[in-house]
């Protein structure tokens, strides 16, 4: 009974260190250095925990909840973005919501007066204090003239949202549409989101301009939220059990053709071997024959010898 009850008193133990673990892992997950190999290297530890958790969920079903949110998790940081470092500003770095004129210092990067009355928009909409060298607020955060390869971006919102503000006077022609189209498609394929605003908008309709922002970052959200939704119904058992069931049988049928294409060159085979054999007797028997010729003798023993094997 001792030993009874110690066992039991040890499986509730790793229970509950099972439970604390499951609780604890999204704090890890998300914790990551997503910097250069240390990033890297987080993705292929979370590549082998997503790869161990299948396994284990066909004898514990919630493994495979975890298995799509560490999936979900590496998802997150390949589709990210990557900008080439900072806005290159560092003056702006050590100004907090104390400084006296912080906004004028922030103003002065901007490259239009369009640019500004975005600028000022944000702040507005979003209670924006700086931040480390950008704006923060609102959950919302924004950084200016970010470089991104050959580009630099007018505006970034968080990390996905590219904002350019689009001045008649250098985007309305042939060349510079077709130019801003190369440039928009390079991005996209960067994974951001291009939002462009006409410059009127922002110098008249400047709270408009928000409201674009605003619109675009639910928008994102909401493709963020489709894809989780679709990779974690991936990982669903019934969707595992229906892929693994859909592979077996293809592997069934696959190995029915190849038994049946074996049998069909052994019966190939054997014909062949057959058809060889008579070949080889009639020759046989015609070189027999003559020998045979001229010889009376002989020729009646063939005869009656080869009746005895017919």
């Amino acid at each position: 009974m001792r030993d009874e009850a110690g066992l039991r008193c040890g499986c509730a133990n790793e229970v509950l260190h099972f439970v604390i673990c499951i609780n604890d892992l999204p704090k890890h997950l998300f914790n990551f250095n997503l910097s250069g190999l240390h990033m890297n290297n987080s993705i292929s530890l979370r590549v082998g925990l997503v790869i161990i958790f299948v396994l284990v969920g066909f004898v514990f079903p919630l493994s495979f909840g975890l298995a799509a949110l560490v999936a979900f998790s590496v998802y997150a940081d390949i589709s990210k973005p990557r900008t080439d470092g900072s806005s290159g500003h560092s003056r702006l770095t050590d100004l907090t919501s104390e400084s006296e004129g912080w906004q004028d210092s922030f103003r002065a990067v901007c490259e239009s007066p369009a640019e500004t009355g975005f600028l000022d928009a944000m702040i507005s909409e979003f209670d924006l204090e700086p931040e480390n060298g950008f704006l923060s607020g609102g959950g919302l955060e924004l950084r200016m003239q970010v470089p991104v390869a050959q580009y630099r971006l007018d505006f970034l919102v968080d990390t996905r949202l590219v904002v350019e503000v689009d001045g008649a006077a250098y985007h309305s022609s042939p060349e510079a549409i077709e130019k801003d189209q190369r440039r928009d498609l390079f991005l996209i394929e960067k994974g951001f989101e291009v939002l462009r605003i006409p410059a009127k908008t922002t110098l008249y309709s400047a709270h408009e301009a928000a409201l674009l922002v605003k619109d675009a970052r639910v928008n994102i959200e909401r493709k963020d939220q489709e894809n989780e939704r679709a990779i974690s119904e991936s990982f669903r058992p019934t969707r595992i059990a229906s892929a693994l069931k859909s592979a077996a049988l293809g592997a069934s049928d696959g190995i029915g053709k190849a038994n049946e294409y074996v049998r069909r060159e052994v019966e190939k085979a054997k014909e062949t071997d057959r058809l060889e054999v008579e070949r080889r007797t009639e020759e046989q028997l015609e070189a027999i024959q003559k020998e045979l010729e001229g010889n009376e003798e002989r020729k009646k023993l063939f005869e009656k010898t080869r009746k005895l094997f017919d």
